[in-house]
């Protein structure tokens, strides 16, 4: 009898040269995806992204689509200032155009076409139709007013008027970090894990859709607002669309004790950039935590993903303290109904 080796299959679906690309563009440190320039990405799944966008607008109670597309558009200026997707010579134009094509395939954002003003995305078609607008700006050096319409789930046409306002460039609103090992990640062809599709969005992103909900009320009863800290509310509904997201998905999260703590955020959100503990305290024998944080870039999305994984893990309705100084960050979780006594 012939013994045939075993052969998995997963590694045959796996786009190596892919791989190869990310890990050269990108590093992981400290629970932080990183590239060349130094900025922080969060890596999502295109489903968990679309039903966090739903979450979101539910709670803030406005629609946000263009206030997402200008936000993606102003991150997406700020790092092609690093002349990402700028050529010299002969042939320039094409080697822009291969400049912006391999951009969006390592990010995993689908296919730019300019010469037809559309492009072909399964990420949210506001986040690609302002980072579609901002690439454009950069080639053209002009400033535009741009509408964006969907021909269909995945495909979206964009029109573009030169527009004569003077704005100025974005800049940076992050610090840069320091880079660490190389990013490697297992994805088959066009990003995917594991058949679902998958893509990087740089941090900063969120930072300015947070910003962006200045004045902005949104739909919370003062029992949910009193299980958060006291601040804004754009914080707020990135948070609890968060939560809400982690708290609806498969994922499973068990932490007994503060190392099951420190596993488990390495595990579900340090491998996707929203960083990890220097160190967790249990604060009492009701599952009360303290997780501390040397670095933090998106604390609504991350205290959010946590609020959620306590919820998960303990089945009661949790109350969240946080605080920072000296870009340390401090989040408390705890029972809402058993509070603890918590020392300084």
């Amino acid at each position: 009898m012939i013994q045939m080796p075993l052969i998995d299959d997963s590694n045959q679906l796996l786009d190596r040269e892919l791989m190869a690309e990310i890990a050269s563009d990108y590093t992981q440190n400290n629970g932080h995806i990183i590239d060349k320039y130094c900025n922080t990405w969060i890596r999502w799944r295109v489903d968990g992204l679309d039903a966090w966008w739903r979450l979101f607008e539910e709670i803030i109670d406005k629609p946000m689509g263009r206030r997402l597309a200008n936000s993606a558009c102003d991150e997406e200026e700020h790092l092609l200032s690093k002349g990402i997707i700028e050529a010299t010579g002969l042939f320039k134009n094409s080697k822009v155009n291969k400049l912006v094509e391999k951009r969006w395939r390592v990010n995993g954002w689908g296919s730019p076409n300019y010469k037809k003003m559309l492009f072909s995305s399964k990420v949210l078609t506001p986040i690609m139709a302002g980072i579609f607008q901002a690439q454009k700006e950069r080639m053209d050096s002009t400033r535009y007013k741009m509408r964006w319409e969907n021909k269909s789930a995945d495909d979206c046409m964009l029109s573009f008027e030169q527009s004569s306002q003077i704005i100025p460039a974005a800049s940076g609103i992050l610090n840069p970090l320091s880079p660490g090992i190389p990013y490697n990640v297992e994805v088959e062809s066009d990003w995917k894990i594991d058949g679902v599709s998958h893509f990087l969005l740089p941090s900063g992103l969120f930072i300015r859709l947070q910003q962006s909900c200045a004045g902005l009320t949104a739909n919370l009863s003062d029992d949910e607002r009193n299980c958060w800290p006291s601040l804004d509310d754009g914080f707020l509904s990135l948070a609890i669309a968060s939560k809400k997201l982690f708290i609806a998905g498969q994922e499973i999260f068990l932490a007994a004790d503060a190392d099951g703590w420190k596993e488990n955020c390495a595990a579900h959100f340090g491998s996707i950039g929203l960083s990890i503990p220097s160190t967790v305290e249990m604060i009492d024998s009701r599952g009360a935590v303290r997780l501390n944080f040397n670095e933090l870039r998106n604390p609504a999305l991350s205290i959010g993903c946590l609020a959620g994984a306590w919820e998960r893990c303990e089945g009661r309705p949790v109350k969240v303290s946080y605080s920072t100084s000296d870009q340390k960050h401090v989040i408390t979780l705890q029972s809402k109904y058993e509070m603890s006594q918590i020392g300084d």
